[in-house]
């Protein structure tokens, strides 16, 4: 008999909800596909149906929490007026992913050797999913002359480096101090591309 329209979706975004939250309290590799299937209240044919393993599983928590980061990008952004103003909301908004509980479980996910091939390749897809974000807030900052003119690409790349780069404080400073060592980052990056358009 065929599925509703839409319900095969439904229950695979169930799953992975329920999947979320085991992963955030056990980490990845301690929480077992019985204790997913249990916590979704769903046969182990109706999980394997949706997902292969474990590890598609928890890629596709990943892509729908990457979903979520950029809708929420989306609304802290659209009354932001300048690219500058929005290059300090998206170091904010950058620093309060190290307050999401699933960062431990992805942490251990992206180091995990047992991976296939295939499955790396999808981590590297969804690592990229931003980038277009960075590159175009980049490039309206050069257009307005808030940003010196170069090369949006290499600058693009030395932005993001610069904000993965600081998630090494995550280990060692609380929430409060990480948000503040964004901003600051952002203060000294403006230093050298600031644009003669620019204010201040």
């Amino acid at each position: 008999m065929a599925r509703p329209a839409g319900q095969g979706e439904h229950t695979k975004k169930r799953i992975a909800m329920r999947a979320k939250v085991l992963f955030e309290q056990k980490g990845y590799s301690a929480a077992t596909m019985d204790e997913i299937r249990e916590a979704a209240g769903a046969s182990k044919g109706s999980i394997y149906y949706h997902f292969k393993g474990k590890d598609e599983l928890f890629l596709y928590i990943l892509e729908l929490t990457m979903l979520d980061w950029i809708d929420k990008w989306a609304a802290i952004s659209a009354p932001l007026g300048t690219a500058t103003d929005k290059l300090y909301a998206l170091a904010d908004h950058f620093a309060s992913d190290f307050q999401n509980p699933l960062m431990k479980a992805a942490e251990e996910f992206g180091g995990s050797e047992t991976a296939d091939p295939a499955v790396h390749e999808r981590l590297l897809e969804l690592t990229r999913v931003h980038y277009p974000i960075f590159r175009q807030l980049l490039e309206d900052g050069m257009e307005s002359g808030e940003f010196e003119r170069m090369d949006v690409g290499e600058l693009m790349y030395i932005v993001l480096g610069l904000m993965g780069g600081l998630g090494v404080a995550y280990y060692e400073l609380g929430a409060e101090q990480i948000a503040a060592l964004y901003r600051r980052s952002i203060d000294i990056l403006l230093r050298g591309i600031r644009g003669v358009g620019a204010d201040g």
